[in-house]
């Protein structure tokens, strides 16, 4: 099951795998997030008018989704294996974050809608918010069946692709976490980053290499998968359906950057974030030792990041004790700088057969934060935070982003959106 922010993404990370499954008897489908139907620079080339409406805006979504069938084609995929989602191009980040409830949908300034437009979305006139994307991705999971599942890489910096691969693992591991005999493998691509592929350009003799700085991440692993020159060859002339693409210069040669020896692909591992004895104290920076980080946050390639030397978040680990979360946030130069730090916590709770999102936000800064002050310890490059719980309170697991903003209010750097699994079954800490 490849999962797809956009039309030709399924192509550009993953053709040559999807060629050899089904050349081999295996199945595959391909889930299409968005139709791509905010790229204004396409819709122009396409209508060659400099005032687009929203109808234009969806004609384009159906033309991107006509390019998709007609690339898969030839990889030899059926199109009733194509699902397309429908939902707003731009729009997945907030839809994550922010737009969870149907009552209440986000709406795309493209289509001008708060629904899918589109007749033949997976659902019909689904609406934009984060419970129906969710649904929609766990029932086409337990329809399918997937053994592989292929998602967009967590560091991915288009929002799209970094909040599909929010909802990916969201899927994930919430039928994981069902007791169903569905266990699938998880694996990411790579689209945009700033320093991938490298070189750019057509370069058929060339590898894909993952990025330098995500390679050096702790318990990743990276697999590179061959492609002869007869996949070489279906992939560009698949990749040659996308015309709505090509014609966009820059989006020509960024396209051409993935006609490569090989597809990249790196192995997901979920961290377990484990229980400690209530005589360990946490808010002591010596019992964070030999505590491994759950978070590693590699250097980006944020501009503005660049020009702020240190005082970002570099790795986060994590504890339970007493009914209470502990993270451990190391930044060097932390006390240095004048930042400040934006927690996001999405936990998902699914005790007793029923299944709860709750988010949970807070900031800290060398000088400032809305934790109470016996929660927080801050000391010259590291910070310790608590958060308590009710009993029975813990979630499953959560999902967590940090950024971090200079005295202006922009952003210079931020974390993926990491998940961690909390270590379930175990005894109370006065037990142990």
């Amino acid at each position: 099951m490849v999962i797809a922010p956009h039309c030709d993404d399924e192509t550009l990370g993953c053709a040559g795998i999807i060629r050899n499954v089904l050349a081999s008897g295996g199945q595959v489908l391909v889930v299409v997030m968005t139709n791509g139907d905010g790229f204004t620079f396409a819709v122009k080339e396409q209508f060659h008018r400099l005032f687009l409406t929203s109808s234009d805006y969806i004609q384009s979504g159906y033309a991107r989704q006509v390019e998709t069938i007609h690339a898969l084609r030839w990889l030899g995929l059926p199109d009733d294996h194509i699902i397309f989602l429908g939902y707003p191009d731009r729009g997945l980040k907030t839809i994550w974050a922010a737009t969870w409830d149907s009552s209440q949908p986000y709406r795309s300034r493209y289509t001008d809608s708060d629904h899918s437009p589109y007749t033949n979305s997976y659902r019909q006139n689904a609406p934009y918010a984060g419970e129906t994307v969710l649904a929609n991705l766990e029932q086409i999971m337990r329809d399918f069946k997937p053994t592989l599942i292929l998602s967009p890489h967590p560091a991915d910096e288009h929002p799209d692709h970094a909040a599909t691969w929010a909802f990916v693992a969201t899927s994930f591991l919430k039928i994981r976490n069902s007791g169903t005999a569905l266990w699938p493998e998880l694996y990411t691509y790579l689209i945009h980053r700033g320093d991938f592929p490298i070189p750019h350009g057509y370069k058929v003799e060339e590898l894909l290499l993952p990025p330098r700085p995500l390679q050096k991440r702790q318990n990743n692993q990276w697999y590179t998968y061959p492609l002869n020159s007869d996949n070489e060859f279906i992939k560009e002339q698949s990749l040659k359906e996308y015309v709505s693409q090509l014609r966009v210069p820059i989006m020509s040669n960024f396209l051409h950057s993935f006609i490569r020896k090989n597809e990249l692909f790196e192995e997901v591992q979920i961290p377990v974030i484990k229980h400690e004895p209530s005589g360990v104290d946490l808010s002591i920076l010596d019992s964070w030792q030999n505590q491994e980080p759950f978070l590693v946050n590699p250097r980006g390639v944020n501009p503005l990041g660049a020009l702020e030397h240190g005082a970002n978040v570099t790795a986060i680990a994590g504890a339970i004790q007493n009914n209470a979360l502990w993270l451990h946030f190391h930044i060097p130069g932390f006390s240095k700088k004048r930042m400040r730090y934006h927690v996001s916590i999405v936990e998902y709770h699914g005790q007793q057969g029923t299944f709860q999102r709750e988010k949970k936000a807070f900031y800290f800064s060398s000088g400032d934060t809305n934790l109470p002050m016996d929660d927080i310890i801050r000391c010259q490059d590291d910070v310790v935070s608590k958060l308590p719980y009710p009993p029975q309170g813990l979630p499953d697991y959560f999902f967590i982003q940090i950024l971090t903003k200079d005295i202006f209010g922009a952003i210079s750097n931020h974390t993926v959106w990491q998940p961690a699994l909390i270590e379930q079954n175990m005894a109370n800490d006065s037990n142990r």
